[in-house]
């Protein structure tokens, strides 16, 4: 996967942060170990398109001022209303030192119970907690959906393979995605019943007559 480069600048803290996201620039703040804390200022259509990118699963190239550190998206606020991103956690990694962070779930493959059998994909955990190094944080976790041939097959974290060097934390035995069968009894059941309703008005109308 490429790099996914990000250019900030210290932040002048005595500019408001409405003012800022008015102006089209999304506050955020710099952290790390031994790393003081440092206000910046990103743009925000350079933020947007990379955090859709690599979202908190990619080491970010981010240039301060002419100096590069590697970073991840530690957290991200958004407006509830509008999804604009509001503000940005930026948290350095050290390459020789591992990490535990979130990867999403990717699913990959055909499932003979959805294509044959109708059946309903539910995904139980859209992310899985990893730890690796940070140069071999993978994008995303791949799962497989060609094991799920009946309506009784699930896949656990146990079941998933990951690329070398990548470690699943999560409980081995937790289920991450499961296929059930689809609901058409449910939905047939008041039809039958509105159609018995109907047959049975004419009976009503010839007893009341009587």
């Amino acid at each position: 996967m490429d790099t996914v480069i990000i250019d900030a600048k210290k932040r002048d803290t005595k500019k408001s942060s409405n003012s800022l996201r008015k102006a089209k620039i999304v506050p955020a703040v710099f952290y790390g170990k031994g790393i003081e804390s440092l206000p910046l200022e990103l743009d925000y259509q350079q933020i947007r398109k990379a955090y859709l990118k690599g979202g908190h699963s990619s080491i970010i190239d981010l240039n301060v001022d002419g100096k590069k550190f590697k970073v991840l998206i530690h957290d991200i606020q958004m407006d509830p209303l509008t999804g604009a991103i509001n503000h940005v956690d930026f948290i350095n990694v050290n390459l020789k030192e591992e990490i535990t962070t979130e990867v999403p779930v990717e699913i990959v493959g055909v499932s003979p119970a959805i294509k044959d059998l109708g059946g309903v994909l539910t995904t139980v955990k859209h992310e899985l907690e990893v730890k690796c190094l940070p140069m071999d944080l993978p994008h995303a976790i791949q799962v497989d959906i060609s094991t799920l041939v009946d309506f009784s097959s699930s896949i656990h974290v146990k079941d998933i393979k990951v690329p070398k060097g990548v470690v699943l934390t999560d409980d081995a035995d937790a289920v991450v995605l499961t296929v059930s069968a689809p609901r058409v009894e449910e939905e047939a059941a008041p039809a039958e019943g509105a159609a018995a309703s109907a047959a049975a008005a004419p009976e009503a109308k010839e007893e009341k007559k009587a």
